[in-house]
């Protein structure tokens, strides 16, 4: 029960940060309607490592991560999990003059350990 809330845990985190703080990987004014999440799933911490990643992920016209990679972290053990959960995110896209747009942000996770 423990790992199922640490994990819980590293989602709502990530969900704020996200709503807070995610900031474009490329000019904000491309868009007019950010992504929003619709569906996150949690990276796993095994090990319990405490740490920060920051994500960068790339969102096609229909809300699916395209690519995501890695752009700071505090402990490399954490990039291949955080990587592996991003890729199953699905997003509402942004939106353009009223049309869905493919984007890049950047999406912190905090991990605890």
């Amino acid at each position: 029960m423990k790992t199922v809330n640490r994990a819980f845990t590293t989602v709502l985190i990530a969900i704020a940060a996200f709503a807070f703080a995610a900031a474009p990987a490329a000019q904000a004014n491309d868009w007019d309607e950010q992504p929003a999440v619709k569906k996150s799933v949690a990276p796993d911490n095994p090990n319990g490592l405490t740490g920060m990643v920051m994500a960068t992920i790339v969102i096609d016209e229909k809300g699916f991560v395209t690519d995501a990679s890695i752009a700071k972290s505090t402990d490399g053990n954490l990039d291949g999990p955080t990587i592996a959960a991003v890729k199953q995110w699905i997003f509402t896209p942004a939106k353009k003059g009223g049309e869905a747009i493919s984007c890049k942000i950047n999406v912190p996770f905090k991990f605890k350990g």
